[in-house]
Formats: structure tokens, sequence, C-alpha cells
């Protein structure tokens, strides 16, 4: 199998849940901006049940399980379900490549 045949068959999954993880480590959650990446804070809704999610993974991400809980109660969850979905995609595809080459 060629690299382009593999690049072409890698999981975008796995590229996606790494660098959200790396990109909300390191965010910097005591910034006093506009900016957002929250739909519902886009449409103008006021209450998001995801608000403080990502400021939550980030302390998580930076040992600090206090002030994770407090800015949402399921991020540690969150980080466990998006770890383990991308070690089960990298497996999944270290299986894909040694079976074809």
């Amino acid at each position: 199998m060629s690299i382009i045949q593999y690049i072409q068959r890698i999981n975008i999954e796995l590229i996606i849940w790494p660098v959200a993880l790396i990109l909300l480590y390191c965010m910097n959650p005591a910034a006093d901006g506009t900016f957002s990446l929250c739909p519902f804070k886009w449409l103008g809704f006021t209450w998001c049940p995801g608000c403080g999610l990502g400021h939550g993974i980030h302390y998580l991400l930076h040992g600090d399980l206090k002030n994770a809980i407090h800015h949402h109660v399921l991020s540690p969850f969150a980080v466990a379900v998006l770890l383990h979905r991308t070690f089960q995609i990298g497996r999944s595809q270290l299986r894909l490549k040694n079976n074809h080459t």
C-alpha cells in the first residue's frame, strides 16, 4: 500500500480529537475575550448544557481536578471518553496498516 493510499484511509477522528485536546490544553481560560466555540452563544442563547466544559477539560489536563469539576462536573468523563476514542481509533488504524503490509 502506498503512503497516499494509507493517508486516504486515516480516520479523521484520529486527527480531530488529539488536536482538540492539545488546543484545550493550550487555551487560556482566564482570558476575557469575546470569541467562543459555542454554537449556542453564537445564536444568542445565554445558557448552554456544555458551558464550562472546555475550561473544565483545560484544568483537568493541567492536573487541577477541583477547578475542572467546578467549571463542569462532566469534564473528567469527557476527557476519558475522548482519550478512549482516540486510542480505540489509533489501535484500529494500526491493525489496518499491519493487515495491508
